[in-house]
């Protein structure tokens, strides 16, 4: 067993392994933000960047519900509103990777 948490550092997914910074200290990534780890090492402070990531979260809960024809949570049955939670949840970390492979600083 590992003392490794079960989130990413970068975007809050299920961590895989792969830790970036201190030896003593990793910081953990799941497997969509290993592929830019370099790049989450050049940022100091991830806050803005996670704001400016809700964004993504926001268009793609927009485009899910525009694909089920559905805008109350109360009419959607649970998967639906599982679904759309994941949408929110992907869409902001897909986001977040883009802003930071980019380099487009979100203030």
């Amino acid at each position: 067993m590992t003392d490794q948490p079960l989130t990413c550092h970068c975007c809050q997914r299920h961590a895989v392994g792969l830790g970036i910074g201190r030896p003593n200290a990793p910081l953990w990534l799941c497997k969509e933000c290993v592929g830019i780890a370099e790049h989450i090492k050049r940022a100091k402070r991830l806050d803005p960047y996670e704001l400016k990531a809700l964004d993504g979260g926001v268009d793609a809960v927009g485009s899910y519900l525009k694909d089920i024809g559905k805008t109350d949570l109360a009419e959607m049955d649970e998967l639906e509103a599982r679904m759309l939670v994941k949408a929110a949840w992907e869409g902001s970390g897909k986001r977040l990777r883009k802003l930071l492979v980019e380099g487009e600083a979100p203030f």
